[in-house]
């Protein structure tokens, strides 16, 4: 069973009632974070305290995670991860954290061979890449510890062209995770997360993205999808303006579930101009039914014979969510 906890559903910036991108996974052979933006902990714990206080049965511990991946180094998806490590050593975290990120080989290579010179402005490589924010932040947390911090295993792996990437190691023993590139103004992925061991379970998170990624096709990940989380930053009017911007519209959304063959599909990074949530549901159940605009909180849980429910939070409570 999995269960996945939407905890940002707001593209860009915070809203009055959405936070930026973040996304918990607990699986029964541990749990993940996809994407980790401004105020993350923060929100984890106060979900964590809220659902100690439900009866559903549902939990999002941070000391049960395991991995943390990211899908491209945009400030609203990664800027909230330093504060959590520093969080996880102060509370005498003594288990390994791996952190999984997308990069290049030109600035891989660069962060190891020239590292504190200026890059070329003809490098290409940009001055977000994660292999320039690893190699920052992995000092900023040796240099600024009292004491031994816990094991982290900082994975980069080098973006070529459009196939899946697969991990030659994988972290989590009954867990299949594959990096697919995607469409975006950074290098980017979705993450592609599926059980090994008895019910096999599939979960596509795409962090942000044009429409049309050649990764995102049937033939490619081979089975039907459980569960898609896709961006929906516009509605169609704005299509050009999301192209523009490595971006989706809802109906857009929508193709992709139905290219897949996603059972049900979240949509989430809204941007805060869009005020009537049920036009972005109208517009993506034109190419597929099973279509939700996320709220902050929501969780998917999928069953161990496929079934998806969600659960919606209301007055600090969840209930289940009528997704006919």
């Amino acid at each position: 069973m999995f269960d996945l906890h939407i905890l940002g559903t707001s593209g860009s910036r915070p809203t009055g009632k959405r936070s930026v991108s973040g996304n918990y996974l607990s699986t029964p052979h541990g749990n993940l974070i996809i994407d980790c933006g401004e105020g993350f902990q923060g929100r984890l714990i106060k979900h964590e305290l809220d659902l100690k206080k439900n009866p559903i049965g549902i939990r999002a511990r941070a000391s049960k995670i395991k991995v943390i991946l990211l899908t491209h180094s945009h400030l609203d998806h990664c800027w909230g991860l330093l504060p959590l490590l520093k969080t996880m050593q102060l509370d005498g975290r003594t288990k390994p954290l791996t952190i999984i990120a997308p990069s290049t080989i030109q600035a891989i290579g660069w962060v190891e061979n020239n590292y504190g010179d200026n890059i070329p402005s003809n490098s290409n490589i940009n001055p977000s890449d994660f292999a320039l924010l690893f190699k920052e932040w992995r000092t900023h947390i040796e240099n600024n510890s009292s004491k031994n911090i816990f094991k982290i295993n900082w994975i980069l792996i080098p973006i070529i062209g459009h196939n899946p990437h697969n991990l030659i190691t994988q972290p989590i023993k009954g867990i299949k995770l594959t990096a697919i590139p995607t469409n975006h103004t950074v290098v980017s992925v979705a993450w592609f997360i599926e059980s090994t061991e008895k019910s096999d379970r599939r979960v596509l998170i795409s962090g942000d993205t044009k429409y049309n990624v050649p990764g995102f096709k049937e033939e490619i990940l081979n089975n039907p999808i459980d569960l898609l989380i896709h961006e929906a930053t516009f509605t169609h009017e704005l299509s050009e303006k999301a192209g523009e911007h490595g971006h989706s519209t809802s109906l857009e959304a929508g193709k992709v579930a139905s290219d897949i063959n996603a059972q049900v599909l979240g949509m989430v990074h809204f941007s805060p101009r869009i005020i009537d949530f049920k036009l972005i549901e109208q517009e993506s159940r034109i190419n597929h039914q099973k279509s939700f605009a996320c709220n902050d909180g929501d969780i998917f849980r999928i069953s161990n014979d496929g079934k998806v429910n969600l659960f919606r939070k209301s007055q600090n409570s969840w209930r289940e969510h009528d997704m006919q």
